[in-house]
């Protein structure tokens, strides 16, 4: 074993000790034999009860606006003390669709706190994902901003669903409220019984392979993904001293900027939660906007910033970004996907103390599986990292067998992050948490040193005439080149070899890199079956999600459409 993985490994053993904040012990639920930590809070309203003790500091930053802890707290009790009396239930769905902004945050904390479950929507999405999403979840209430109540207003009465509007100005439709009516008819916080054991909030999958499904989460589960989320921190800091000696040196506190949707479990559960439990300042954007992103680096101190890959090389290449006091940060992350080489290279010369690592999570565990970071990643850049204390990871055949270290086969996660299904969809549930392990479709291996390895989605994995190619792999190879934008390779019906490699990109400015040339610089790295046989150059960027996720089946449809 090399010696940063040991240091990594012993810094968790340390952290994990009896007594200590990150103590664990062999719990069970539903019959499953788990590691959880001891100290976890049981429910999310503990956190937001603990979150009052750092009172009138600031915790939510949005335009020219900031919400302190103790009031945050205080709004978001009101709120909750108005749905009861309004007949919300303990169990009934509360849904939130809209972009960033503080309601959002107080709506969460409102609803879960009356027992609710509370229902994050994409707030990106069309009327018909949102009417699918009001539907799916039997949501009887959904907080709305202006563009959401504009998609939705006439279809609220056939779904049964009343609307609370959230800055919006006007007149509103006979089922709508405004936030300032709910908010002051608020008289005093419920006395709701929360157990551990309670539903908390809903998640929709990304839905990139297809339709979103709703995956439940517990509050005990939140706890324990809020823990990981902790113990993640001070690893991280432990394996980069010198950047903390830096922070120190500046004495002051730093905050973290939310660019990336509250409705994704990277915006609500790393961010959101980990500040109320932390302290930390969040600093919202409402979308995406690198310019306004450097502007408020500057202004608030931002340390931390996380996003898709294409988010970061926007902030980074910029043309403005050398006119901002950008000093401040210390860790920039690419999120969504494996961080490419050369996005790491561009942080790093830009930001040269940077936190460095990686992990790996999903919906489905509430976003905590593994950890890579510091001198570890360093000499293993190509893994995902080692799992948590509280987390086991196997990887099986096409028929659940294990297989031993270094065979490739699908990814599983068990362990208290889980989520306990997907609502309303007992088929889909038990086809992917199987006796207690998760079933994610994501392929990849295990090192002889614990490291974990992810090649690519199950689902998305190409079969050309007998030999798997792992997409994410020649994508890898094929955004290396300084000339590419952005790519997706998938697979096409071949009558000879059942599956040929096809390839989507877009290149960079004025590039004329040809197919070609394209073709000549992967067999340069990866052989022969594994270059891309069709070859498409998208004069446009290529379709993404709200994570910045590209949309590969969709990618995949327009191809297939061109061919016909």
């Amino acid at each position: 074993m090399s010696q940063s993985i040991a240091a990594l490994k012993a810094v968790v053993s340390g952290l994990t000790q009896p007594g200590g904040q990150f103590e664990m012990e062999d719990t069970q639920n539903n019959g499953i034999q788990y590691r959880s930590f001891k100290n976890a809070p049981a429910t999310l309203t503990e956190i937001y009860e603990a979150s009052t003790a750092f009172g009138d500091a600031p915790f939510l930053v949005y335009q020219d606006e900031t919400y302190s802890f103790k009031e945050v707290f205080e709004l978001s009790q009101k709120l909750s003390a108005s749905l009861v009396q309004q007949g919300v239930k303990k169990g009934d769905r509360v849904a939130i669709a809209m972009r960033n902004c503080p309601e959002w945050v107080i709506a969460f904390i409102a609803a879960t706190s009356a027992g609710a479950i509370a229902v994050a929507l994409n707030s990106w999405g069309e009327a018909d994902e949102l009417e699918y999403g009001l539907s799916d979840s039997g949501a009887s209430l959904v907080f709305v901003d202006g563009r959401r109540l504009e998609l939705l207003s006439d279809k609220l009465d056939d779904l049964g669903v009343k609307a609370v509007a959230v800055r919006v100005d006007g007149e509103l439709p006979a089922n709508t409220q405004s936030w300032q009516q709910v908010v002051e008819s608020g008289a005093s916080a419920p006395s709701v019984q929360i157990s551990s054991e309670d539903p908390a909030f809903i998640m929709y999958t990304s839905g990139t392979t297809g339709r979103p499904k709703g995956a439940l989460t517990s509050h005990r589960a939140a706890g324990q993904a809020i823990m990981c989320g902790s113990m993640a921190g001070m690893v991280v800091a432990s394996q980069h001293p010198k950047t903390v000696e830096r922070l120190m040196a500046r004495g002051k506190p730093t905050a973290i900027m939310l660019s990336l949707p509250l409705f994704h479990g990277s915006g609500l559960i790393t961010v959101i939660f980990n500040a109320l439990r932390g302290g930390t300042k969040v600093v919202m954007q409402a979308k995406w906007d690198p310019e306004d992103a450097l502007k408020l680096i500057e202004k608030e101190g931002v340390g931390t910033l996380s996003g898709a890959a294409k988010m970061i090389w926007d902030l980074l290449e910029h043309p403005e970004f050398d006119k901002y006091d950008t000093s401040s940060i210390f860790s920039m992350t690419g999120v969504g996907a494996a961080q490419p080489e050369t996005l790491v290279k561009d942080i790093l010369n830009t930001f040269p103390d940077n936190f460095l690592g990686t992990g790996y999570g999903m919906t489905e565990s509430n976003m905590f599986a593994t950890l890579n970071t510091g001198p570890a990643y360093q000499e293993n850049k190509d893994s995902v990292g080692l799992p948590y204390p509280v987390t086991d990871i196997k990887v099986v055949d096409d028929q659940g067998k294990e297989l031993p270290v270094g065979e490739v086969g699908e990814i599983c996660i068990k362990g208290p992050t889980l989520v306990d299904g997907y609502w309303g969809k007992k088929e889909a549930t038990e086809g992917t948490i199987i006796d207690g392990w998760l079933h994610g479709g994501d392929i990849g291996y295990l090192g002889e040193n614990g490291l974990v390895y992810v090649c690519d989605r199950k689902k998305d994995m190409v079969i050309r005439g007998g030999e798997n190619i792992y997409c994410v792999e020649v994508e890898a190879v094929i955004n290396a080149h300084t000339d590419v934008d952005e790519c997706a390779v998938f697979g096409v019906p071949h009558e000879r070899w059942g599956e040929e490699l096809a390839v989507t990109l877009k290149l960079k400015g004025n590039s004329e890199l040809s197919e070609e040339d394209l073709k000549e610089h992967v067999s340069r790295h990866l052989a022969k079956f594994k270059v891309p046989a069709y070859v498409h150059i998208a004069s446009e960027s290529l379709p993404r999600n709200a994570m910045q996720k590209i949309l590969k089946h969709e990618v995949r449809r327009q191809y297939l459409e061109k061919l016909a």
